[in-house]
């Protein structure tokens, strides 16, 4: 059976949706799929590929076989007595928006648990508008610290290919007897004839002098 909801389809087989129009992708791990058909058909605009488990369980292993943008979570869930499942699921996937949405008698608690853990919680019942609203939220932080965290990346790798230049450099006008301009275009004549980086020369130069060089990431 298919059950067709405002802007796509949900599948009872597949227990997969998809918005071809978005982009950000969603799990939503609810005890029913009526639950998980409603709670897509007020998600805002951008977001998109949209799959349900109905388990904790279920939502690791979909997230191990692939990774999602953003994950909601509707408590309680069968097999979810406690938040310890899902604390782990956010150090194990953090740059990936959790969203709880709990019963209001349970509120405070689940916000004390899980607030350090950078959860969002939504105390049930909740307007569309607010929970389209801090969706939207969430996800512009979490773009943010994606991008943050890939500009440390490159951040970390250009430091990390400095270092070894450096040291390359060093050995070319202790051993070789260069300046330090020319020990420069060396390096860079030799990446450019070679058609491979700097760093890579950089290596070859510290192999080729005899020291030894531990923990080099490509």
């Amino acid at each position: 059976m298919t059950v067709y909801g405002q802007q796509g389809r949900i599948t009872s087989g597949g227990f997969s949706m998809e918005r071809s129009e978005a982009k950000t992708s969603v799990l939503v791990a609810a005890q029913t799929e009526k639950t998980a058909v409603q709670i897509r058909n007020i998600l805002p605009a951008g977001f998109g590929r949209v799959s349900f488990t109905d388990s904790l369980t279920a939502a690791r292993q979909k997230l191990a076989e692939e990774p999602m943008d953003m994950l909601i979570v509707f408590l309680p869930l069968k097999d979810c007595t406690g938040l310890d499942a899902v604390v782990d699921l956010q150090m194990k996937y953090p740059m990936m928006g959790i969203l709880l949405l709990v019963r209001s008698e349970g509120y405070e608690q689940t916000v004390y648990r899980v607030q350090d853990a950078g959860i969002m919680v939504l105390e049930r019942p909740i307007s569309t508008m607010t929970f389209q609203q801090t969706l939207n939220i969430m996800n512009t932080m979490r773009k943010r610290v994606a991008a943050l965290s890939r500009e440390n990346d490159k951040l970390r790798k250009k430091l990390d290919d400095e270092r070894y230049i450096s040291r390359a450099k060093g050995l070319l006008i202790e051993k070789g007897l260069m300046t330090e301009q020319e020990a420069h275009r060396y390096l860079e004549k030799q990446a450019m004839d070679n058609a491979i980086s700097k760093k890579e020369i950089a290596l070859r130069v510290i192999r080729d002098s005899g020291r030894i060089v531990t923990s080099v990431k490509s």
